[in-house]
């Protein structure tokens, strides 16, 4: 009996201890960024209405579930302009395989409960999205610490192939499943340079979407301020090149870290405001310059020669 009690005592201790990590959480933070009064400045059917002249670049992230990925450019095309259904092909470059890649999916704008205009856009990873089950609000999740219970950790590629090799399984499903047969993603914040989006499912983070037409200034804008701050580190290095590689590696990390710094603080102000507010300051860059400029140079001569 001794034993039973003790593996009780175990067990309600370990069940506290996990709902002490475990918080209601609202990515918005501040509310005015949930508000359906200001839902001009949330629309989802702003944000993927757009032409194939004027695709979107992945600029950061605040949480990334896809670490060995950049260069990832979105360009849409209407489907559907009264179901507000659009075609989005993705382009990234995998710098584990070295290669780019190309996705093709639908995604369409819907509105979360209360919300009188559509706020979420909702991408289907098998075919057109439904516009069921109603979304039900990107404040509306539960946090875990161990970041095990409803957070995926999946590339958005992997997801659309098991969304694909599992529709035999769920065909007698009343209900799509988000993370099966659709993803859900809540604007944030958008405007015509920026569009600032949360996925729930996709540990909850927040991705930075610039305007491609705006990438050359920000990137102008992000070197000047790293001039400024490259001849203090450039001194260092010179004082330090007699040390080891592994100083040398800092150095490197050093400039990488000041050119991260550096292109956030070139981005539009109110989009980056928009980003804090919800989801605090990025973790991960995701566009990178010296591969990306290649890499879009390769792409664009695979599209021209096929």
């Amino acid at each position: 009996m001794g034993f039973l009690y003790a593996a009780l005592f175990a067990c309600i201790a370990s069940t506290w201890a996990w709902q002490a990590q475990m918080t209601i959480r609202n990515p918005e933070n501040n509310p005015l960024l949930n508000d359906p009064n200001l839902g001009p400045l949330q629309s989802a059917w702003k944000a993927i209405n757009k032409s194939k002249n004027d695709p979107f670049v992945l600029m950061f992230r605040s949480k990334n579930h896809e670490p060995n990925i950049t260069c990832v450019v979105v360009t849409a095309s209407l489907h559907n302009e009264t179901l507000k259904i659009v075609n989005f092909t993705r382009t990234y470059y995998n710098k584990t395989e070295g290669k780019n890649h190309t996705l093709e999916y639908q995604v369409r704008a819907l509105n979360q409960t209360d919300y009188k205009l559509e706020n979420v856009i909702r991408a289907g990873l098998n075919g057109t999205p439904s516009d069921k089950p109603t979304p039900l609000g990107s404040n509306m999740y539960i946090e875990y610490g161990d970041y095990s219970c409803n957070t995926s950790s999946k590339p958005l590629s992997d997801m659309l192939k098991a969304a694909r090799d599992a529709v035999g399984r769920y065909a007698g499903s009343a209900e799509p499943v988000e993370g099966v047969t659709y993803l859900d993603f809540y604007v944030v914040y958008n405007q015509p340079h920026c569009n600032i989006l949360r996925s729930p499912l996709l540990k909850g983070g927040c991705d930075f979407w610039l305007r491609k037409l705006d990438l050359p200034e920000v990137l102008e804008r992000a070197e000047n301020i790293t001039r400024r701050i490259l001849p203090k580190v450039e001194v260092r290095q010179t004082e330090e090149n007699s040390e080891t590689t592994i100083e040398s590696e800092g150095i490197k990390k050093e400039k990488t870290h000041n050119f991260e710094e550096a292109l956030f603080r070139s981005l539009p102000t109110a989009c980056r405001y928009a980003f804090i507010s919800a989801c605090g300051y990025p973790n991960d860059m995701m566009y990178d310059k010296s591969i990306c400029k290649n890499a879009q140079t390769d792409l664009t001569s695979q599209v021209s020669g096929s």
